[in-house]
């Protein structure tokens, strides 16, 4: 197989990353349409309880959200075996900016100036940590 690399970096492996960070932005904004459905859980004995537990792993949305979550945590494995963690988690955080997204468009989410502002600083990390 021919592995693209680019300033060192294995494209391949870093296209496995970013394909994580998008399956784990719609796993999140999935459980969380999920979880929409389901009664407010104020206390862990609401979490643990039977019925809860049964109502939240019944939900199509948080079922389709967590297999979304798997899926993803396999390819990581793919891009472990290349890249350094110290370079692959951090990118990771690019999932913050790609979740606000789904979450305006799929969830009618309002997202503040200063949470942009946070999001972008995690953006400039990553730039930061790509060209290191």
């Amino acid at each position: 197989m021919v592995k693209m690399k680019r300033n060192g970096l294995n494209m391949f492996a870093i296209g496995l990353v970013l394909i994580c960070v998008v399956f784990g932005a719609f796993g999140q904004v999935a459980m969380k349409s999920g979880m929409k459905q389901m009664p407010r859980i104020d206390s862990i004995s609401d979490l643990l309880d039977s019925k809860t537990v049964m109502e939240i792993f019944g939900n199509a949305y948080v079922m389709g959200g967590l297999i979304l979550y798997m899926i993803s945590a396999f390819l990581w494995l793919g891009a472990l075996s290349t890249l350094d963690v110290s370079l692959m988690y951090p990118l990771l955080s690019l999932g913050y900016v790609v979740t606000a997204v789904f979450a305006i468009i799929y969830l009618g989410e309002i997202v503040t100036f200063s949470r942009w502002a946070g999001i972008g600083l995690v953006v400039i990390g990553c730039v930061l940590i790509l060209r290191s």
